[in-house]
C-alpha cells in the first residue's frame, strides 16, 4: 500500500490561512488544534462570520471519521476532549487506570483495546493504515479546519452532507490531486462505519 508523505511538506493556501481567525494557532501541536477546534463550535456563543467553505467540509470529513473511531472505541465516554486516533492507545490505559491508585481495569482495558484492534481490521480492508490515516487526519483537520458552527437538522440533508457523492466531489473540487486518494479513503471509511451503526455520515 501506497504511503503518503506529508510530514515536512506545506499544503496550507492564504484561503487556508483563515482557520487563525478561529483563535486556532496554527504553529500549536495537533492535539491542540483539534480540541481549540471542537470548543470553538461548541461554544454556542460563537457565530460564524463568514459563509461555509468547500476547504472546512473537507477538514470536517476527516475530523468525523476522527470522532467517529472514538465513539466506536470509547462508547459510553461522555466526553472525548483530547483523544485523537493517534493518541488512541495511551487514552485507552488513561480511561482504564484509576487516577488516585494507579490500579488497571484489566478487562475494560482489554474490551477497549479489542474493540479498537477489531475496527482497525475492518478499516485496514478497505485500505486505511493504522500509522499513516491518523496523522494524515490532523494534518487534513489543521490545514483546512473544520466547519465553525453545526448546522441544524434541517439543513444537514440540503447541504448535502449526507451525501456521499455529493462529500467526494467537494474533496476532488477542492483538494490537490497528491492528497485526494488518501481523502477519498477517509470519506470511504466514514461512510462504511455511517452504514455500519445505521447514523448520519455527519455527527454532532
Amino acid at each position: 500500500m501506497r504511503c503518503f508523505r506529508f510530514a515536512h511538506t506545506r499544503y496550507a493556501t492564504t484561503s487556508h490561512a483563515t482557520t487563525s481567525r478561529a483563535g486556532v494557532a496554527r504553529d500549536a501541536s495537533a492535539t491542540g488544534c483539534l480540541l481549540s477546534h471542537q470548543v470553538l463550535r461548541d461554544n454556542p456563543s460563537y457565530q460564524d462570520d463568514e459563509p461555509l467553505h468547500q476547504e472546512r467540509l473537507v477538514g470536517e470529513i476527516a475530523f468525523q471519521l476522527d470522532r467517529r473511531i472514538l465513539s466506536h472505541v470509547f462508547q459510553g465516554q461522555a466526553r472525548l476532549y483530547g483523544f485523537t486516533v493517534l493518541n488512541i492507545r495511551d487514552k485507552i490505559i488513561e480511561v482504564t487506570t484509576h487516577p488516585m491508585t494507579g490500579k488497571v481495569n484489566e478487562n475494560h482495558q482489554l474490551q477497549l483495546s479489542q474493540r479498537h484492534a477489531e475496527l482497525m481490521s475492518r478499516l485496514n480492508q478497505l485500505g486505511y493504515c493504522s500509522s499513516l490515516h491518523p496523522p494524515f487526519t490532523e494534518f487534513i483537520i489543521n490545514t483546512y479546519g473544520i466547519l465553525k458552527q453545526r448546522p441544524n437538522s434541517c439543513n444537514i440533508l440540503e447541504l448535502g452532507f449526507n451525501n456521499p457523492d455529493y462529500l467526494r466531489k467537494i474533496i476532488i473540487d477542492t483538494a490537490p490531486s497528491k492528497l485526494l486518494k488518501d481523502l477519498l479513503l477517509l470519506l470511504t471509511c466514514l461512510c462504511y462505519m455511517g452504514r455500519q451503526d445505521g447514523k448520519p455520515l455527519f455527527l454532532w
